[in-house]
C-alpha cells in the first residue's frame, strides 16, 4: 500500500506558514534572534528561534504550544482539501509528537504554588498540561474523531508521530491521518540545556563551529492518505512516505553513540523498508543540531551509508532546534524540497569562519554540505533524520510522487503473539498476585499520602527496595522513580521468559506512560523557579523517553524504540506500534512496557478537582473517585509460526540462559480499535465513540461481541468515565455468558500499564476463547484490543 502526502503546514521562526518558511530557508535567511518570552535567569544564551508574529500575553487563555499547533494543522488541512474528501470524522486520526507540550502552563502553576502557595495556583493550568491533552484539544478544535496518539521521543517525537500515522493507515485503523509535531520555547528546556552547558552563545553552526544548540519553536503537520483513495478523490499528491527506520543507540542518556551505529541502522532500515539502495538517495535533511558529538557522528554516518556524495543540509541552522517538533518540521521541509526541486542551504549569519568551513565541506570529496546558497536538483528520494536524547533514532524515507519503491511483505494479522508478561500494581508484586487479588476481590494495599495543607489521600505504591533488587547498583544510581519501575519490570520479564542477550540486541522497545517522570520534572523545574538554576543530574531524566533509554542501555536493546504518552490508553497504542514493527520485519520481537508513578505531584494535581480522588476505597461504577496506583507492566510480543513457536526459539525446554525455552504464545493479538471523542481536554467523551473503538477491534478480529468470553473493563470509580464505558458495553450487545472483569477495583488506577495488565488477566481468564481489553482515557481517547487465549 502506498501512503501519499496530500497536505502540509508549518510555522517556525522563519515564517508563519509553509510557503513563507520555504522562501526564507531557500534565501538563506535566519530566523534566530533574541529570546523575549522565556526567563533569562540561569540561562546561558539569549539566542532563540522564536516565532515573532505570536506575541505572548502575561496570562494566555490557550497555551502557546496549542496556538502553534493549530496554525500548522489548519494550513495542512486546508492545503490537502481533506475537508471535502468525504471521509468520516471518526476515520481521521491525529498523531502528535511533542517534548514539552503545555510546559509553559505547568511552569506557571508550579511558580504560583512555590511562590504564593497552592491556593494561589489555578487548576485550569493543569487541564491541558498532560501531553495527551495537547492532542485532545486539537482534535476537539478540528473535529477529528479517529485514533489519537501522542509521542514524546524528545527530538525524534515529530518523526515517530509520522511513523505511527503511516502504520495506522497501513493497518486500516484510519482513512486519513494528520501527523506531526509541536513545541514552544519554555523555561524548562532553556534551563535544562543550560545546566548541561550545551547552548550556543552565538547562533548554532551545524557541521562547522558546532559549539552548541540554539533552541527554537514551531509546529509542522502532514496529511497522510492511502494513495489510491487520494487520487480517486482528485487530491494533489505532493510526496510519498516510502519507509522509515527506528533504532536505539543503547549507549548514553544524552550523548549519541560516537560510532553512529544506531543512526546508521535507522537510515538503513528506512531504505530497506522501501526496497531502495543508498545510491538512490538524492538528499538528506540532517539532524544537524550544532553540537560536536551529533554533527561529527551524523557526518560519519552519512559517509558510511553511501560511498557517493549525498547532499545534506540542516534546517536547524536557521530555525533552531524545535525539540519534539523538529522531526515533523523537517519532514515538511523535505516534502517542499521534493516539490520545488531545490535544497536549502545550511546558513549561519554573520559568522564568516563557519561559512568558510561550510564552503570547504561543500567542495570536499567525502561529504557534501549544501552551503551558503540553495542548490537546484532533481530530487526523487529524501531521508529526513532525527536523532534524540536517550539514543532514540528515527529516519523517514520520503519520495516524489513518481518515486518507485518495492517494499517487502507485511506479515498477516495473528502472526504476532504475547509470549510473556510481567507486572506489578502498587504492593502487588507480580502478575500472579494481581490475578489472585482480582479473583478474591481484595482491596488494594494502600498508604496515606500527606499533601500540601495536610490533606491525605490513599495511594498504592511499591516498596523501593523491591524495585532495586537484582538490578545493577551502578546503573540504578542514574534512574529516577519512573526509570526504576521500567527497569525492574523489564528485568522481571526477561528472567521469566528466558530471552537471551543475543535476542535482546534487535528487540524493539515501546514504552507507554501517562504522566511520565513528573516527580523529576517538578524537582528540576522547582530549582529553576526558586533558585534560577536547575540540577544537571536531574535534567536528562525529565524527558519522557528517558526511562526507555535507560532500559535499552541496561539490557542492550538496539531495536525500534518509541515512547507513547496518550494518557491511560497509552498501553494499547504501544502494543499496536510494537505489533506493526514486527509485522513489517523491522524486528522479530518487541517488549512493550507501561509505567507510571504515583508521586505526590500527581496526587496534588488531581486533588484540585473535587471528586477525582477517592478518600477511601475506589469502587468502579459507584462514582467514588479513583485510587492512584504506581504500576509497571511489560509484555513480550514475538513473531510466531503457524505451529505457535516463537521466532528464533527451538525446542520445548531450556535453562533460561540461551533463550531456547520454547516460548509458546499466551495469546494471539487479533485486532485493535481506536477512536476519539471531540469533547476536549479533561472531558470524558461520548459512549458512541467508545463503542466505535470496540467495534473496530472486533471487526479486525473477524468476530462479533457474542464470541467474547471476557471483557477487561477500564472502570475505576471516576463517574463520568465509568458511565461512558458502561453505556458503550451495553450498546455493544454482549452475550449473557460474557464475564466482565473490573481489575481496578483491586489494583487501583494503574494508568498506562492498565491495558497491559488487562492482557495478562484476559489471557488467563479467556480459557481458549476471545477477550476484549478496554482502554478509556480522560479527554476522550478510546483504544481497545481483542486477543485469543
Amino acid at each position: 500500500m502506498s501512503v501519499a502526502i496530500t497536505g502540509y503546514g508549518m510555522i517556525s521562526a522563519v515564517g508563519d506558514d509553509a510557503p513563507r518558511s520555504w522562501q526564507t530557508l531557500v534565501r538563506g535567511s535566519s530566523g534566530i534572534g533574541e529570546n523575549t518570552i522565556v526567563p533569562r535567569s540561569g540561562v546561558m544564551s539569549d539566542r532563540a528561534g522564536q516565532v515573532r508574529s505570536m506575541p505572548e500575553p502575561p496570562r494566555p487563555r490557550v497555551d502557546r504550544c496549542l496556538r502553534l499547533g493549530a496554525r500548522a494543522l489548519a494550513e495542512a488541512i486546508d492545503r490537502s482539501g481533506i475537508e471535502e474528501a468525504g471521509y468520516r470524522r471518526d476515520r481521521i486520526g491525529l498523531c502528535v509528537g511533542t517534548s514539552l507540550g503545555a510546559a509553559r502552563q505547568g511552569e506557571r502553576f508550579q511558580r504560583a504554588w512555590l511562590e504564593r502557595g497552592l491556593g494561589h495556583a489555578h487548576r485550569r493550568d493543569l487541564v491541558e498540561y498532560p501531553l495527551h491533552a495537547v492532542a485532545d484539544s486539537l482534535a476537539a478544535r478540528f473535529d477529528l474523531g479517529g485514533p489519537r496518539l501522542v509521542h514524546s521521543n524528545a527530538c525524534a517525537a515529530g518523526a515517530v508521530a509520522i511513523v505511527n500515522g503511516f502504520e495506522l493507515l497501513r493497518d486500516g485503523l484510519a482513512d486519513a491521518v494528520i501527523a506531526g509535531g509541536l513545541d514552544p520555547l519554555a523555561y524548562l528546556s532553556f534551563g535544562g540545556f543550560s545546566s548541561l552547558g550545551v547552548l550556543s552563545t552565538l547562533n548554532c553552526a551545524p557541521y562547522t563551529r558546532s559549539d552548541g544548540i540554539t533552541l527554537g519553536e514551531g509546529a509542522g503537520f502532514l496529511v497522510l492518505e492511502r494513495r489510491q483513495a487520494a487520487e480517486r478523490r482528485g487530491a494533489r499528491v505532493v510526496a510519498q512516505i516510502l519507509g522509515y527506520g527506528l533504532s536505539a543507540d543503547a549507549y548514553h542518556p544524552t550523548a549519541p553513540d560516537p560510532r553512529g551505529r544506531g543512526a546508521l541502522a535507522a537510515m538503513t532500515q528506512a531504505l530497506a523498508m522501501a526496497g531502495l539502495d543508498p545510491a538512490q538517495v538524492d538528499y538528506v535533511n540532517g539532524h544537524g543540531t550544532g553540537t560536536p558529538a551529533n554533527d561529527a557522528g551524523e557526518m560519519r554516518t552519512i559517509r558510511a551509508l553511501s560511498p557517493g556524495r549525498v547532499p545534506m543540509s540542516s534546517t536547524k541552522s536557521m530555525i533552531g532546534h524545535t525539540l519534539g517538533a523538529a522531526g515533523a518540521i523537517e519532514a515538511v521541509v523535505s516534502v517542499m524540497t521534493i516539490e520545488h526541486a531545490t535544497m536549502h542551504p545550511t546558513f549561519v549569519p554573520a559568522d564568516q569562519p563557519a561559512q568558510d568551513s561550510l564552503a570547504a565541506l561543500e567542495k570536499e570529496g567525502r561529504i557534501d554540505i549544501v552551503a551558503s546558497r540553495a542548490r537546484p536538483g532533481d530530487i526523487g528520494v529524501v531521508l529526513s533524520n532525527s536523532f534524540a536524547f536517550g539514543g532514540n533514532n528515527a529516519t523517514l524515507a520520503l519520495g516524489s510522487p513518481a518515486a518507485t519503491a518495492t517494499p517487502g511483505p507485511v506479515a498477516p494479522r495473528g502472526s504476532v503473539a504475547v509470549t510473556g508478561i510481567a507486572s506489578l500494581a502498587g504492593a502487588l508484586p507480580s502478575a500472579e498476585a494481581i490475578g489472585e487479588a482480582v479473583e478474591e476481590d481484595r482491596d488494594p494495599l494502600t498508604e496515606q499520602a500527606v499533601l500540601d495543607g495536610g490533606r491525605t489521600f490513599p495511594v498504592a505504591r511499591a516498596a523501593p527496595d523491591s524495585l532495586r533488587a537484582r538490578l545493577n547498583p551502578r546503573a540504578v544510581r542514574r534512574l529516577d522513580r519512573l526509570g526504576l519501575l521500567a527497569a525492574h519490570t523489564v528485568d522481571r520479564l526477561i528472567r521469566q521468559t528466558g530471552i537471551a542477550k543475543t535476542q535482546l540486541r534487535d528487540c524493539g522497545l515501546i514504552l507507554a506512560t501517562s504522566t511520565g517522570p513528573l516527580e523529576t520534572i517538578q524537582r528540576f523545574q522547582g530549582g529553576l523557579v526558586t533558585r534560577g538554576e536547575g540540577d544537571s543530574k536531574l535534567f536528562p531524566n525529565t524527558v519522557m523517553n528517558a526511562a526507555a533509554g535507560h532500559v535499552g542501555m541496561l539490557f542492550g536493546m538496539h531495536g525500534p524504540t518509541a515512547t507513547i504518552c496518550s494518557g491511560w490508553t497509552s498501553g494499547v497504542s504501544a502494543l499496536h506500534l510494537a505489533q506493526q514493527t514486527i509485522r513489517n520485519g523491522a524486528c522479530p520481537r518487541a517488549i512493550v512496557v507501561g509505567v507510571d508513578e504515583a508521586c505526590d505531584a500527581v496526587l496534588t494535581g488531581y486533588s484540585l478537582f473535587p471528586g477525582f480522588l477517592a478518600g477511601g476505597a475506589a469502587r468502579p461504577g459507584e462514582d467514588t473517585g479513583i485510587l492512584i496506583a504506581e504500576a509497571g507492566a511489560a509484555v513480550l510480543l514475538e513473531s510466531v509460526a503457524e505451529d505457535g513457536a516463537a521466532a528464533g526459539v527451538e525446542g520445548c525446554e531450556g535453562d533460561h540462559r540461551d533463550g531456547s525455552t520454547g516460548r509458546g504464545p499466551l495469546a494471539r493479538i487479533c485486532g485493535f480499535g481506536m477512536a476519539g471523542s471531540r469533547a476536549g481536554a479533561g472531558r470524558m467523551g461520548d459512549p458512541q465513540d467508545c463503542l466505535a473503538a470496540y467495534r473496530a477491534a472486533l471487526d479486525q478480529a473477524g468476530i462479533g461481541p457474542e464470541s467474547l468470553a471476557v471483557v477487561v473493563s477500564a472502570a475505576d470509580g471516576l463517574g463520568g468515565l465509568d458511565r461512558v464505558e458502561s453505556r458503550a458495553l451495553a450498546l455493544l450487545g454482549l452475550a449473557g455468558s460474557t464475564r466482565i472483569l473490573t481489575p481496578k477495583r483491586n489494583t487501583g488506577e494503574t494508568q498506562s500499564a492498565a491495558p497491559l495488565i488487562g492482557v495478562g488477566l484476559a489471557a488467563c481468564q479467556a480459557a481458549g476463547g476471545y477477550a476484549l481489553v478496554s482502554g478509556v482515557g480522560i479527554g476522550g481517547s478510546y483504544q481497545s484490543l481483542v486477543i485469543h487465549a
